[in-house]
């Protein structure tokens, strides 16, 4: 086991399908959370550089943190902290497993409509963030042009596009 206040590494001792006994590397990491935030009929969507990937646009979100009665409590949390949005109506649409063979994670996955503009509060790590409107056609062209890297936000993107139109 490898440990940091980020991730957990785990090495399990495991029988293969075929019966062999092998080995599994796995990484413990928390549940995220991503919002589909409608504003004047624009989504909210955020454009950030990350170490791993460069920039990249994705919906707003982050970790479910201990403090977080729930992943609504953490998506109302970190939507308000990247875009400075509150209150309004929000509904849940599900979870996703982003990395399944790596990690048991989740994404929950949150739209909300009818905020109420306030300030930001941006953590030292997100001092480049941009908030961005885009409509709901330019973020499905992000999807499928590759701006829009984030896997669970483009999941999202696409479910929310395919009721649109369904």
């Amino acid at each position: 086991m490898y440990a940091t206040p980020r991730l957990v590494a785990y090495r399990d001792e495991i029988t293969l399908p075929d019966g062999r006994p092998g080995h599994y590397d796995w990484v413990r990491v928390p549940d995220l959370v991503r919002v589909v935030a409608l504003v004047d009929g624009r989504l909210l969507m955020i454009e950030q550089y990350h170490y791993l990937t460069g920039p990249m646009w994705q919906l707003p979100g982050g970790n479910v943190d201990p403090d977080d009665q729930d992943s609504g409590a953490a998506a109302r949390r970190e939507l308000a902290e990247e875009t400075g949005y509150r209150g309004g109506r929000w509904t849940p649409r599900g979870a996703v497993h982003p990395m399944p063979g790596l990690t048991p994670a989740r994404v929950h996955l949150w739209s909300a409509e009818g905020l109420t503009p306030g300030e930001s509060a941006l953590e030292s790590g997100e001092a480049d963030l941009q908030v961005r409107h885009v409509s709901l056609d330019e973020a499905v062209r992000a999807v499928h042009d590759g701006r829009i890297g984030c896997a669970s936000s483009a999941a999202l993107v696409l479910a929310v596009a395919t009721t649109a139109t369904g």
